[in-house]
Parts: structure tokens; C-alpha cells; sequence
């Protein structure tokens, strides 16, 4: 991939870090009591941002062989040059699919749901909903600010290590420009 194309991409990346890093500001504010506004939304424009950072570097494969093939390079390509390593904590995208596709995890839980209770939006402990007639995949949207884990119908995440992960790409990402800007302004004095 030659520097421009490159550059491009992960002038994209940087932006969509910088969004997550913004939404990131905001649960924090509001975990911390010094914001009262909704944390299920910023945390949903969190994992967004980032599962568009993770295509970017992780792309997905689509219908088109060719054009998937294409992306797939594009990624391997970007990941060699900042060096990241698969498992990579962007990498997963399992909530962000739980969100776009909200309505078939709705339909698994009306068919599936053994009491047909449903919680939205539980911030704070597990233990905060109890009883038997509540199970874990009766819960739709949890998060425990003490743990920093968001809950998905019994599915749990590490928002830290997502936010961690989102800060390692960003920083070599920043690198990466400054090396290629460099690059680009020693070309020019070369001629």
C-alpha cells in the first residue's frame, strides 16, 4: 500500500479513536456522577466508533470475493504497520454485532426467555436485579461501573480493555502519520 492511500486510512482511524475517546469522556463524567446524561448512549457511540476502527484494520468479508480480497489486504497491510497482532482487543466486534442486529437477539430472547422478563438499562451490580425469574440473558443492557463491564444478555465485555486497545491504536496510528508527514516533507526537500 503506498504511503498516500495509507495515510488516508489511518487519518480516518485517528478521527474514529477520537470519537471513542469523546464518548469514553462522557461514561466517565457520568459514572462519576459529575454528568447526568445517558451512559447507554455514549456507550453505544463507543463501541461504534470503535468496531469502525476495527474494520478499518480487521475488515470484515462481504459478498464480493474480489472486493474482499481487496479489504483484506488493505487490513493486513495497515496492521503490519503499526504492528498490531491479531486478538487485538479492537479487534471484536461480538457487541457491536449484538447492537446492529438488536432485533434478531430480541426475537432469540421472546422465543427463548423462560419468564419473558426483560431489564434494559441496569447500571450497577448483577446482584442490583435478583430472584430466580430473572436469568442473565433476561438482561439486555448492564453495565457495572466497579468492574467496567458491559453485560449483553449473560455475554460480558471489558470496556477498559476496549478503551486500552483503542489508546494503542491511537498512539501508533499518531506515530505512523508523523513518520509518514516526515517522510513525505523529506521527499520534497530531496528534489
Amino acid at each position: 500500500m503506498d504511503e498516500f492511500l495509507a495515510k488516508i486510512y489511518l487519518e480516518q482511524a485517528k478521527q474514529e479513536c477520537e470519537r471513542c475517546f469523546h464518548s469514553i469522556q462522557i461514561m466517565n463524567a457520568i459514572t462519576q456522577k459529575k454528568l447526568d446524561d445517558d451512559f447507554f448512549q455514549h456507550a453505544l457511540d463507543l463501541i461504534h466508533h470503535a468496531a469502525a476502527v476495527s474494520r478499518i484494520f480487521w475488515p470484515p468479508g462481504g459478498k464480493n470475493k474480489q472486493s474482499t480480497k481487496r479489504a483484506h489486504r488493505r487490513g493486513q497491510a495497515l496492521r503490519d504497520m503499526l504492528q498490531l497482532q491479531s486478538g487485538h482487543a479492537v479487534q471484536n466486534r461480538s457487541l457491536r454485532d449484538h447492537f446492529e442486529h438488536f432485533d434478531e437477539r430480541l426475537d432469540d430472547w421472546a422465543e427463548n426467555s423462560r419468564n419473558r422478563n426483560i431489564v434494559h438499562r441496569l447500571f450497577g451490580p448483577r446482584s442490583a436485579i435478583g430472584g430466580v425469574a430473572i436469568q442473565d440473558s433476561d438482561i439486555i443492557h448492564h453495565f457495572d461501573p466497579a468492574t467496567k463491564i458491559f453485560g449483553f444478555r449473560g455475554e460480558h465485555y471489558n470496556i477498559q480493555e476496549l478503551a486500552t486497545g483503542i489508546d494503542d491504536i491511537y498512539q501508533k496510528t499518531i506515530a505512523k502519520i508523523e513518520e509518514l508527514d516526515a517522510n513525505k516533507a523529506l521527499q520534497r526537500t530531496s528534489r
